[in-house]
């Protein structure tokens, strides 16, 4: 089936479409605007904005705390004291006590 004529028609058409609509618009724009006449507002009406609070004051980041990096412990730092305390011997006794410590 050959739908060029169809088409054909379809534009012809819109563009006869448009064609109109550009009359109409100049037709509107050719009428003169209505004279627009100021409003005097009464001044009870206009009432002043209410001030806002001032922002709160944000206080200023607190100065870094130096801190002196040996005074933190480390795991390091419990090595020696560990192969002190936990033998062979009782290493389950240890382990079971460090459970108990960190399930509370």
């Amino acid at each position: 089936m050959n739908l060029r004529p169809f088409y054909a028609l379809l534009l012809l058409s819109s563009l006869a479409n448009l064609g109109g609509c550009k009359d109409l618009l100049k037709k509107k724009d050719s009428e003169p605007a209505p004279s627009a006449t100021p409003v005097a507002v009464p001044s009870a009406v206009i009432a002043p904005l209410p001030t806002t609070p001032p922002a709160p004051e944000v206080p200023a980041a607190p100065a870094a705390v130096a801190v002196d990096e040996k005074a933190v412990p480390t795991p390091q730092d419990f090595e020696d004291e560990a192969f002190e305390k936990v033998t062979p011997a009782n290493f389950k006794a240890q382990f079971a006590t460090l459970k108990t410590a960190i399930s509370k």
